[in-house]
């Protein structure tokens, strides 16, 4: 692109959160080249300035409703405001950022309008999803993170999939150092928001429950915080885990606390593409989790971990208790699984496709 200007790129976002689409959008708009683009953020509700990134245009908007007086002439401003300062590109994230950019980039005539698919649509009852294929059919483009969410999107929302491109999520490999863990097993971690049942901490606590019937010496931890804390401290009590299970609330460095864990799990009923699978990989835990949404294209079972079926606490259980007996195979999956990431995941793979991805969609 030597001798033209930037392309100008919008991003537009519900809000910036400490939550992993978040922090995905923060980590792509930071490392994008700017001397190829040029980057605006927009949150269309108050947003965190701690999660915002740095030297990139903003837009701070309120627009409390879509479907209301108000919603529509923040959309018809926002039209005005695209076409007014040349953008060539915008980006969505979340159904009601989609919405509102959606419509605005279209009555733009913004070129490449692009939609991101980032989960399972576990929001869609039947009002979401017939308002949302109506804002897919005025996209150009859509990006997904996962090939099993592209293709849960192609089927459930009836986009066509050679408009899908699957970019899966990026991680900084170096800030996460590998660490062995080699002996027994002593402590098992899950990490998660406590505040979506989907997350099914629930399982892992249940599963726990077995493990340690017969192995009283592991802890169990629990990393994060939300309103079903005191239910499922309730059922830890009830399922006799005691002091053995550690309920760490949400943490400012959870890569230092995952480094004391030689085993890690995430057992959801539903999951887009998870970053907090990436960082158990790069940072030497072996991981068990559910085969669903997007794991299995980065936890290959038998490979770089091990895969068990959804809302299956035996199973759950019984793969632990492998690991548990057999350390030299729960190390030889961790260090299978950095390599995989490292060689996938990185950064600079994930900056260069979506760069690549961007020029592609105006051509």
């Amino acid at each position: 692109m030597a001798g033209k200007q930037p392309l100008k790129i919008l991003f537009c976002i519900d809000a910036m959160a400490c939550g992993g689409t978040e922090l995905q959008l923060k980590g792509l708009i930071e490392r994008l080249d700017r001397t190829r683009f040029q980057p605006v953020l927009c949150t269309i509700r108050p947003s965190n300035a701690e999660f915002e990134p740095e030297n990139c245009e903003r837009l701070r908007l309120d627009v409390p409703r879509l479907v209301s007086p108000g919603g529509i002439v923040s959309i018809v401003k926002m039209a005005s405001w695209l076409r007014k300062n040349d953008v060539a590109i915008v980006q969505t994230f979340f159904q009601d950022a989609t919405v509102f950019a959606g419509v605005a980039a279209w009555l733009a005539r913004t070129p490449c309008r692009m939609a991101s698919f980032r989960d399972m649509a576990f929001w869609a009852g039947s009002r979401e999803t017939g308002l949302t294929k109506k804002v897919y059919a005025l996209m150009t483009d859509f990006a997904a993170n996962a090939q099993a969410v592209k293709n849960h999107f192609v089927k459930r929302f009836g986009v066509r999939a050679e408009r899908v491109t699957v970019i899966p999520n990026g991680i900084d490999a170096a800030a996460l150092q590998w660490l062995e863990h080699p002996g027994p097993t002593t402590d098992v971690v899950i990490v998660g928001n406590l505040n979506r049942r989907v997350k099914r901490t629930d399982l892992f606590i249940r599963a726990a429950a077995k493990v340690a019937a017969t192995r009283p010496e592991i802890r169990w931890h629990v990393v994060g915080d939300g309103e079903f804390r005191p239910e499922l401290e309730a059922l830890a009590a009830e399922c006799g885990l005691g002091d053995n299970v550690v309920f760490a609330g949400r943490l400012t460095d959870v890569p230092s606390y995952l480094a004391k864990m030689q085993i890690a799990v995430l057992c959801s009923d539903s999951e887009g593409f998870s970053n907090a699978i990436l960082e158990y990989m790069l940072i030497g835990c072996a991981v068990i989790a559910t085969d669903v949404g997007g794991n299995p294209e980065s936890v290959l079972h038998e490979k770089t971990g091990l895969l068990v079926p959804a809302d299956d606490a035996e199973a759950l259980a019984a793969a632990l208790e492998r690991m548990v007996a057999d350390p030299e195979l729960r190390q030889k999956y961790a260090a299978a699984a950095r390599a995989f990431v490292v060689e996938t995941f990185d950064w600079p793979q994930c900056v260069r496709a979506h760069e690549d991805f961007y020029e592609q969609c105006l051509r």
